[in-house]
């Protein structure tokens, strides 16, 4: 049996009279998702409308109801007053549309927000973000953070079982249980660039395990190794 998560290794390890092995998901493309020079962000800033010293977080996953993005639209109530240009950026489709645009709506952040839909250049925008989050209530191996870690991007998230197994809190990114521990921590993460940096660089070597070609080598090691033996 091969899974994915360590959570899975360590229960299927328990609970099945079977060889169990754990590879490390199944890969991203390194060759889109990967960091760039600060002049490479620039360029890429100007072709998408934002200037080099704009913050801006991005977020990524369906609008459904378990991505929970109300969590950092919240969040961005705080972050606006010191950081008035700031721009939350979600990317993805999904019924929950019309309730999120209200919502920010609601609470005054229209000119914060903007949502892009579906696009097929994300790594694009990954590249340029100051921060990733994801609010989900429930995960299983969330691509979207391994992605953010390969650019180099910071990742704030909710605490769920996927979060965790990706996530060491306060290490390679933060784990936060709620819509004011998160604006706490984007805050302090744009105000501190030195930790933010620390966090990126622990991030990218951590996501490495993750890319496509570390992972097929574990399942080529797993497949060619079981025919040898």
């Amino acid at each position: 049996m091969i899974t994915i998560t360590q959570e899975d290794y360590e229960l299927a390890s328990r609970k099945f009279y079977c060889e169990v092995e754990r590879i490390h998901g199944v890969g991203v493309d390194e060759n889109r998702y990967y960091a760039v020079s600060q002049e490479e962000q620039i360029e890429i800033r100007k072709q998408f409308g934002f200037s080099d010293t704009q913050k801006i977080i991005l977020c990524v996953g369906e609008l459904l109801p378990n991505k929970n993005q109300q969590m950092v639209i919240r969040a961005m109530t705080e972050v606006v007053t010191k950081y008035p240009d700031i721009q939350l950026l979600f990317a993805g489709n999904g019924p929950e549309k019309e309730r999120i645009e209200k919502l920010v709506k609601d609470l005054g952040i229209i000119k914060n927000v903007k949502m892009l839909g579906y696009i097929t250049n994300l790594q694009e925008y990954q590249k340029i973000a100051d921060l990733s989050v994801s609010c989900s209530k429930r995960e299983g191996l969330p691509l979207n953070i391994v992605e953010a870690m390969l650019t180099g991007t910071p990742v704030i998230a909710s605490v769920n079982r996927g979060h965790r197994e990706l996530i060491k809190s306060g290490e390679n990114g933060y784990l936060v249980d709620s819509s004011e521990m998160m604006g706490k921590m984007i805050l302090e993460l744009l105000n501190d660039n030195s930790k933010r940096i620390e966090i990126s660089q622990n991030a990218l070597k951590y996501a490495k395990k993750y890319r496509f070609d570390n992972v097929k080598q574990e399942l080529e090691q797993l497949y060619f190794g079981q025919q040898k033996g």
